[in-house]
């Protein structure tokens, strides 16, 4: 969730780097109107006094430009300005946070090159329209600086005066062609001077670009353009605690086809499983995913601008999701009702509409140190084929259906196939979620790989036929039944040796065991099949997965004759 806060606090006060960011290509179109109103002798350190000023003005006095060298043939109508440089005056920047007037965002450019062609002469002298073919900034380096200071700079900015403020005294400006190639970008935190996101050879292409009054209410255009098409080879970023790294490789946007893709996303933990361990002061998970192949599909580009997220579908091709938990080390006191997915979604502070997640091929692995007998457990869930729906946290949409469903298959430790569907109740005051799910049959003997390290006990005989359970819970408790078939089980109980370190069966409590389980169920032909009813209070300490685990765990020891 701080992550999901971050990004749109991020996104949110780059509105004004935009303004920024545009007004300078526009000024750059605009230098060429005013060098063609004067002598041929004169007109470089004209346009030089013109952007100069331009840019000083529109930033209030925070931001100056300079460049080594500008081209200019006006026959042609081509521009050429190598070694261009934005940057902001650190006095004015003091001054302003001395009248509580602290920019949100501080801005640092630098482009090698800048080329425009096929500027139509007449039309920026005579009707104050400039019309151009091309313009290209060849590798630009951006830096983007949070001052974590300042008002909202959306608050600042009204939508509809923005073509205003690129405009100037013209009436229109109007490109066919955009081109970023190249770019580098950076954002930073000024007080923490950490690095927050880095993009690597960046790109867009703007096709049709029109800058005036009309363009402004086009409900198609995008960043004042018909087409807008966008991507960078790896885009990064650390953690706020520092112990992770997110990478993305091979990100591409298209507002033609409405689709967000990526070759894969990444979060890496800094640590490995010991160190990572070692720096806690108290118990909590370390994730390591890899998500490949994502399509985000029919996203709404225009309502992205406004902070809204709304898509048809994000379809990811594979995943692999591995989780570890250190239990000999003390856990925390937090409270985590209000935690559950569907009550995370609902605290997320933008709307937020997509229809379908799809996840064609996942590999889910969770490993837990047991506390007593020091040995790592690992469940695995294989070829797992999920679907989600109606992810939302709209209003007007939870009024109409208010539950996020989530349909999963897999293989179970690839021993037997596996099915659940959960029920997340939208808005729900109590937290209301259902389950309901089934596994198919298997040697329990084969169970011994999870049982012995986190039981510790050895299944040594038997088959489990099928589980089927139906639960259902809310903040504070779960319940619900649970039915397991199965016959001639046998288990040993165990215990750390002293001397040998290892694993032992306790033999006279494994006997006593076999006498209190019952070995089938059902017990014989034509006998009743038992039905754990269970209740389960929640520890909220803890997490959904572990009230749904532990009422599970209950039903089935209650099947097998085991009470406590």
């Amino acid at each position: 969730m701080q992550i999901v806060k971050r990004k749109i606090k991020q996104a949110t006060a780059t509105r004004k780097g935009k303004i920024i960011f545009f007004s300078l290509l526009a000024l750059i179109m605009f230098a060429i109107a005013g060098g063609l109103l004067y002598w041929q002798t004169h007109k470089k350190q004209i346009i030089r006094e013109q952007l100069e000023s331009a840019i000083h003005g529109k930033s209030d006095g925070l931001y100056s430009i300079r460049y080594d060298s500008l081209d200019l043939d006006e026959a042609s109508g081509y521009l050429s300005v190598k070694q261009l440089h934005l940057a902001y005056d650190s006095n004015k920047y003091l001054t302003l946070r001395d009248q509580d007037k602290t920019p949100a965002i501080l801005l640092k450019i630098y482009v090698p090159e800048i080329t425009v062609t096929g500027v139509k002469t007449p039309k920026a002298l005579i009707d104050k329209e400039i019309e151009g073919t091309k313009l290209e900034l060849k590798n630009p380096e951006i830096e983007i600086m949070y001052t974590g200071e300042g008002k909202d700079s959306s608050q600042n900015l009204p939508d509809r005066e923005i073509y205003e403020q690129l405009l100037g005294n013209l009436n229109l400006i109007s490109i066919d062609t955009v081109i970023i190639t190249g770019a580098n970008i950076r954002t930073s935190n000024m007080k923490t001077h950490q690095t927050g996101f880095k993009f690597t050879n960046a790109s867009v292409q703007l096709i049709n670009v029109r800058i005036d009054s009309t363009a402004n209410e086009d409900a198609s255009r995008l960043f004042f353009a018909k087409e807008v098409m966008a991507g960078c080879d790896t885009g990064y970023s650390l953690s706020a605690n520092g112990r992770y790294n997110y990478v993305m490789h091979g990100v591409a946007l298209n507002s033609v086809t409405r689709m967000v893709t990526a070759k894969d996303f990444k979060l890496e933990p800094r640590l490995g499983e010991a160190a990572f361990v070692k720096s806690l002061p108290t118990q909590d998970d370390r994730f390591d995913f890899s998500i490949e192949n994502i399509a985000i599909k029919n996203i709404d580009f225009i309502r992205l601008g406004y902070d809204d997220i709304i898509a048809d579908s994000v379809i990811i091709g594979s995943a692999s999701f591995k989780i570890y938990r250190d239990l000999t080390i003390p856990r925390d006191k937090k409270n985590r009702v209000g935690t559950y997915p569907q009550q995370a979604i609902d605290k997320i502070p933008i709307p937020i509409d997509v229809k379908t997640i799809l996840l064609r091929n996942g590999y889910v692995e969770y490993k837990e140190m047991n506390a007593i007998t020091k040995r790592i457990g690992k469940v695995i869930f294989n070829n797992v084929y999920t679907v989600i729906s109606n992810m939302t946290n709209k209003k007007e949409l939870v009024e109409k259906n208010n539950i996020m469903r989530a349909d999963i298959n897999c293989r179970f430790m690839d021993l037997a196939p596996f099915k659940v569907s959960w029920l997340f109740y939208l808005k729900n005051p109590n937290g209301r979620f259902d389950l309901e799910g089934n596994l198919g049959s298997l040697d329990a003997k084969r169970m011994t790989i999870l049982t012995e390290p986190m039981g510790p006990a050895r299944l040594t005989d038997g088959t489990i036929n099928s589980v089927y359970f139906k639960l259902a819970g809310n903040d504070y408790s779960m319940g619900g039944t649970v039915k397991m078939l199965y016959e001639n089980l046998k288990v040993s109980l165990l215990e750390k040796d002293k001397d040998t370190k290892k694993l032992d069966k306790k033999g006279f409590m494994s006997f006593v065991a076999n006498i209190i389980i019952k070995n089938d169920n059902p017990s014989g032909k034509n006998k009743e099949i038992r039905v754990a009813e269970v209740t389960n209070p929640r520890n909220t300490n803890r997490s959904i997965f572990n009230l749904s685990w532990k009422t599970l765990f209950k039903g089935l020891k209650e099947t097998v004759g085991i009470k406590k």
